[in-house]
C-alpha cells in the first residue's frame, strides 16, 4: 500500500471525528434570553411584592442565570449561585420550567451542594429569600 493511501485512512477518521465534536460536542451556556428575563420578573412566590431576580440577588452570591431546552423540548431556566443555608453558605442550583409562550412556570428541582432537596426544603428556602 502506498504511503499516500494509508495517509488517506487515517485523515477521514479524524475529519468524521471533528465533525461530530463540532456539532455535538459541549454547548456555550445561554445566559441572555426571554426566559430568563421572564424568570427574573416573576414573584419569588406568590403573592410577594419581590422579583425573583431581587431576591436571589440580594440572597445569594456568586449568582448566574442559564437558560437550556431539555430533550422533551421543555425550557428550563436555572439559577446556579451560592447561598446562605443553615448558616452555611453552599452552592445552590434551583430550576424553573417555563411553558412555552412564557405563560406560566413551575419550580423544578433544587440542588444544595449537590444533592437534591425535597419540596418542602425547596419551599422553606424560597421563603427565606422573601
Amino acid at each position: 500500500m502506498e504511503k499516500r493511501k494509508r495517509t488517506i485512512f487515517w485523515i477521514i477518521p479524524i475529519g468524521v471525528i471533528g465533525i461530530f465534536f463540532y456539532f455535538f460536542g459541549p454547548q456555550k451556556a445561554v445566559t441572555d434570553n426571554d426566559y430568563i428575563t421572564y424568570i427574573h420578573a416573576t414573584p419569588v412566590m406568590e403573592n410577594s411584592n419581590i422579583t425573583t431576580e431581587e431576591a436571589f440577588k440580594n440572597y445569594c452570591e456568586e449568582s448566574r442565570w442559564e437558560y437550556f431546552q431539555t430533550k422533551m423540548m421543555e425550557h428550563v431556566v436555572e439559577f446556579k449561585g451560592k447561598c446562605k443555608i443553615d448558616n452555611k453558605v453552599q452552592p445552590v442550583n434551583l430550576q424553573y420550567v417555563v411553558e412555552k409562550g412564557q405563560t406560566d412556570y413551575r419550580i423544578g428541582a433544587m440542588l444544595v451542594n449537590g444533592e437534591q432537596q425535597s419540596e418542602d426544603q425547596r419551599t422553606e428556602f424560597l421563603n427565606t429569600l422573601q
